[in-house]
């Protein structure tokens, strides 16, 4: 009879450690199989993040006082080339962040921009971090970066601004963007050198 007892309880803890084995792997297999992501309103797709960081020129500091910086979005479906370099030009349905004196402010070009702790500001550069829900989840981003003097004149902005554009459906997207060191009418204070974009899931 004691025998018997201790078989079952052997048995037992057999039957515990595989079902919790058996537990452990299926977690696992769900993991590496990517169902544990970040939901996007519960249909399974994965919430994108783009990282956009512009650093100015080393002999130069971020200064909202004497000017803005800003980064402009085309995301229009049938865009075909990045935003103008000029203000004027903007389109309303452009999306931009502004950096000035207040801080960051999002918005579309025409309505009003609300400010918010959207990036973070260093001595030599910005850097914002947008969920790509904001932009409206498009395919493909066209967009530029441009300093201007507090009026809205232009002091510099990216030389092939096409170098920027993002697809949205490339996994991990990444991309360094140089430009001409030296070439800002407000000196190096508004001198863009580099644009380094990234897309995260």
């Amino acid at each position: 009879m004691q025998i018997s007892l201790i078989k079952n309880k052997k048995k037992k803890t057999i039957w515990i450690k595989a079902a919790i084995n058996s537990l452990l792997i299926m977690i696992i297999l769900l993991l590496i199989s990517g169902c544990a992501r970040w939901p996007n309103g519960g249909d399974g797709d994965e919430k994108k993040l783009l990282l956009i960081r512009v650093d100015i020129n080393e002999n130069g500091q971020i200064n909202t006082d004497l000017g803005k910086y800003y980064i402009v979005f085309d995301t229009r479906a049938g865009a075909s080339q990045p935003p103008s370099y000029d203000r004027e030009d903007w389109k309303d349905e452009y999306y931009y962040i502004m950096l000035d004196n207040m801080g960051f402010c999002f918005g579309q070009w025409g309505s009003s921009c609300q400010y918010t702790s959207i990036g973070i500001k260093g001595e030599q550069y910005f850097q914002i971090n947008l969920d790509l829900d904001s932009l409206g989840n498009p395919k493909k981003i066209f967009m530029n970066v441009i300093t201007a003097d507090g009026n809205g004149e232009t002091y510099d902005y990216i030389g092939n601004p096409s170098d920027l554009t993002i697809d949205t459906s490339i996994v991990n997207f990444n991309k360094v963007i140089q430009d001409f060191l030296g070439d800002s009418s407000g000196g190096p204070d508004f001198d863009i050198v580099k644009v380094t974009i990234t897309l995260v899931s």
